[in-house]
């Protein structure tokens, strides 16, 4: 049990450090799922409670699953305020990325809602993260907050107006750069806006200068140098739904030829 604890706050210092760091979108609530990906070797996984079907029954039996295949895994939540922050970090998630922070103070009760000492987390030791209640009560609490994780998601204008202040906040362990709300945000035509790119720059000039570690997510490897050039470190790169996707595509369109050559 403390071991995951080890490993939990080994993923934590590689983020903060801004070694390079890759985890994966899984969006299929499905624990054979957690499996199958375990082969890839990510540094992380990522439940998307957020924009898929995640009810907390299955992100219980999802969370076992990742552990069962020794691998960290995050929850994307669906806001700062939400319940369920504590209920996946006490069924055993490593941390969790919440969206749409656009303020210091609302990076700032993210990071409460993670939080015993000083937070607004409710305390029980008798669930998973606590081995059922086989750690200590005072070793637990002072294991959990040492070792979650918390990322803030910047997607929008409000955001990046006011990312000096956010990059500020030191228990933030990354910024993830959300491109695709940014352009919502902008009410931009094309993710390719300048205004975008404009949008990203500043976020990124900010990250360096404090050396917040910043996070973005790639469909593919094809902008990866694009990215690290900027200090970006952190990488959500596809999801299962767009693996699972593209190798049907590619084996149906092989199959095709094939016969109808």
């Amino acid at each position: 049990m403390i071991q995951r604890f080890t490993r939990q706050t080994a993923l934590k210092e590689k983020i903060r450090s801004g070694k390079p760091t890759l985890g994966l979108f899984i969006k299929i609530p499905s624990p054979q799922v957690v499996e199958l990906t375990a082969a890839a070797e990510f540094d992380f996984i990522v439940f998307d409670a957020e924009h898929a079907p995640f009810g907390i029954a299955r992100l219980d039996q999802c969370l076992l699953a990742a552990r069962a295949v020794d691998i960290p895994a995050l929850v994307r939540v669906p806001d700062a305020n939400s319940s369920l922050i504590l209920s996946v970090l006490d069924l055993g998630a490593a941390g969790v990325i919440v969206p749409h922070i656009r303020s210091a103070k609302e990076a700032a009760v993210a990071v409460d809602a993670t939080r015993y000492r000083n937070g607004t987390r409710g305390f029980a030791a008798s669930h998973r993260a606590a081995g059922y209640g086989s750690i200590s009560p005072d070793t637990y609490r002072e294991l959990s907050d040492r070792a979650t994780i918390i990322i803030g998601q910047v997607e929008d204008a409000e955001a990046v107006e006011n990312i000096e202040e956010i990059v500020s906040v030191a228990a933030i362990d990354a910024l993830f750069i959300g491109c695709a709300d940014l352009s919502i945000s902008y009410d931009t035509e094309t993710f390719n806006d300048p205004r975008i790119d404009q949008a990203v720059e500043k976020i990124c000039s900010s990250g360096r200068k404090t050396g917040k570690t910043l996070g973005i997510f790639l469909p593919s490897n094809e902008q990866l140098k694009k990215f690290r050039a900027k200090g970006i470190s952190l990488y959500f790169i596809s999801s299962d739904q767009a693996l699972l996707t593209r190798a049907a595509c590619e084996l149906s369109t092989a199959f095709k030829s094939a016969v109808y050559l």
